[in-house]
């Protein structure tokens, strides 16, 4: 047998020279079907160039702000793309392309190409006279800036935009439509060797499109959040993270903001002090706080500084008005009701100062990478080195807000797009929070996504609550992560939510040993099983149920030494419901952020008693949701 290879050597090549007969057959055969079709398939090739150069053309001009060009080369393309479409829907009667799957396939895959260009050139000829009046408003500001317009021509660029809702409505549906259409190309086809271009077009096209969702509620704001038509007036709340509370940080410094007619007429910001410790001394100021601040923090009156005690934004918020209120009372101090209560992170201001560039204040210069340590070295040590009192060390943040906002307003147009940008990542991660009483409004901050709102989920749920109490600045330095397990058994599912700290940190003017009253709120009617990691009684550790935002919470206290390390863990059984979704395919999962907190990462664990686990490990900088 040992001509055995070359004889199956020789019948290998012998089928493979008739596989190419064949198909070189098949080619010419698919040919002479289409032969039909060539002059339309041709005339669809030229008009979808054509349609391809002029929406080029359209795109070029409109940067350009030469608005007439603009508009009618993007009719130009629309038309294009239509006669392209036309003469390729003549095809369809071609006997190739009516019984063969792979060239009907090919033709879909041209179509598909070609109504996401005639969607995206019809969607560009629609908001082009929006941008082209609002452009001819801000020629007027030699500058193109918009604080730079006379009030009357602010409140027309204003209303413009208000007014634009259903424009930017048909917008975000002719993206979507296009980013469907380029969903349904195939990988392998006729367009191929730019499949890869296709996809990150798609990309691309599903960003904005998130972005435009986003944008809709943002311009229903618009009359709230710009003082038009009538004055609104904003209580913002400063949290800084580094000493992490329930609902984003400490309250160290207030401000107050009144906008009128798209202008800002006044902004000022207090240390938080300068009402508590007037209203400390008022007999007319006696609100008692939570049994863990008045235990831990010692103190026997509920203050602005400690009043966001809920990671529920919009409780926070109203108790936030609650004492503010009060408290202004107390003191004989005129507090006029708020539009709204806004509150921010310092990541949110190092992002601001990244997008416009470093500021110097008083000989120090700060950007995006040092703001909120120097900017707590300023206001703790530095000023008394400077001749400035203790009652006036936080002044220097006026002067970095006054910077700050002369330089957002002098923004370029492709700055306010960077803007918008930086205004949506922070919004996603919770470093802004909105609140607004009026109830309309209210819903529209939540859709938003910058309500801050406890969710009410039907599913599984998760929120991790640190509250630093007596520990300065020490969430600098500590870093965590959490792990959460689920396991199901014959009875029940169990859960387990493991968290680690480690104290990187020292005993210096900023940081201490870590001191956090931790609340774990999970899906309402969780049953407790077991607790390590503290001593029970050590650790006043506790059950309760949260009827209104709908949650059992796991509450207990600890404490860290510098250079330490912790792992907590806590057992519980999850209620029926949610085994019998497990069983179903229908369990869902939400962990939600608490806001400003920081997390190294994320650990998820499904494990059914049928079945494959599941698992997940992510950054854990915004919500996330996991389906099983």
């Amino acid at each position: 047998m040992k001509n055995s290879p070359a004889i199956i050597a020789a019948l290998i090549w012998k089928i493979f020279k008739y596989l190419i007969f064949l198909g070189a057959a098949l080619l010419i055969f698919l040919l002479i079907l289409l032969s039909g079709a060539y002059r339309n398939l041709r005339a669809a090739a030229d008009s979808g160039l054509a349609g391809k150069a002029a929406l080029t053309a359209a795109v070029q001009a409109a940067q350009a702000l030469d608005w007439p060009t603009a508009t009618e080369r993007s009719a130009q393309a629309e038309t294009n793309f239509s006669g392209a479409l036309a003469s390729l829907e003549q095809t369809h009667d071609n006997i190739a392309v009516k019984h063969l799957k792979l060239v009907r396939n090919q033709v879909a895959d041209l179509e598909y190409l070609l109504k996401t260009a005639e969607i995206l050139s019809r969607a560009l000829s629609r908001v082009l006279p929006l941008a082209a009046s609002l452009d001819q408003i801000s020629a007027t500001a030699g500058s193109r800036n918009f604080v730079d317009l006379r009030e009357d021509e602010r409140i027309r660029f204003l209303r413009l935009i208000y007014e634009s809702e259903p424009e930017l409505n048909g917008l975000r549906a002719n993206l979507e439509l296009a980013s469907l259409n380029l969903g349904r190309i195939h990988r392998l086809g006729v367009l191929w060797p730019i499949y890869s271009q296709i996809s990150d077009i798609k990309a691309e096209l599903d960003q904005v499109t998130g972005l435009m969702n986003r944008l809709s509620p943002l311009v229903k704001l618009l009359p709230a959040l710009s003082g038009y038509p009538e004055d609104s007036r904003f209580l913002l709340i400063f949290q800084n993270n580094d000493e992490l509370r329930a609902s984003g940080g400490f309250i160290g410094v207030y401000g107050l903001l009144t906008s009128r007619k798209g202008q800002i007429v006044s902004l000022d910001s207090n240390d938080s002090y300068h009402l508590d410790m007037p209203a400390s001394l008022s007999a007319d100021w006696r609100l008692e706080p939570p049994a863990p601040i008045k235990k831990y923090l010692k103190v026997e009156k509920w203050y602005l500084r400690d009043a966001n005690w809920s990671p529920d934004w919009p409780t926070a918020a109203k108790q936030i008005n609650e004492i503010f209120q009060g408290e202004s009372r107390a003191i004989k101090q005129t507090a006029e009701p708020f539009t709204g209560i806004v509150a921010i992170t310092p990541d949110f201001v190092a992002d601001l100062i990244r997008l416009v560039g470093p500021i110097t204040v008083k000989g120090a210069t700060y950007n995006a990478d040092n703001f909120q340590p120097l900017l707590q070295y300023n206001v703790e040590i530095a000023y008394k080195d400077q001749a400035i009192s203790a009652w006036d060390r936080k002044e220097i943040i006026n002067e970095l807000i006054a910077e700050l906002r002369n330089r957002l307003f002098k923004l370029s147009a492709s700055g306010w797009a960077g803007f918008f940008k930086v205004l949506d990542q922070n919004i996603t991660d919770k470093n802004i929070q909105l609140y607004f009483s009026n109830q309309n409004w209210e819903r529209l901050a939540q859709s938003l996504g910058a309500g801050g709102e406890v969710a009410k989920t039907a599913g599984d749920y998760l929120l991790v609550v640190d509250s630093n109490l007596g520990a300065f600045k020490s969430d600098a330095v500590v870093k965590k992560s959490l792990s959460y397990a689920v396991t199901e058994n014959n009875d029940n599912l169990t859960a387990t939510v493991r968290l680690n700290y480690r104290h990187e940190g020292g005993f210096d003017w900023r940081t201490t040993r870590y001191r956090s009253y931790t609340r774990i709120y999970t899906p309402l009617g969780s049953r407790f099983l077991s607790f390590a990691g503290i001593e029970q009684s050590k650790a006043d550790f506790s059950v309760s149920d949260d009827t209104a935002l709908e949650k059992t919470v796991f509450s207990f206290f600890f404490t860290i030494e510098p250079g330490d390390s912790r792992e907590i863990t806590l057992n519980y059984t999850l209620p029926v419901n949610l085994k019998e979704s497990l069983e179903t395919g229908r369990y869902g999962l939400l962990v939600q952020k608490q806001a400003g907190q920081r997390m190294e990462g994320l650990n998820i664990s499904i494990k059914p008693a049928k079945g494959k686990a599941r698992s997940w490990h992510t950054d854990f900088i915004n919500d996330k949701n996991f389906q099983f």
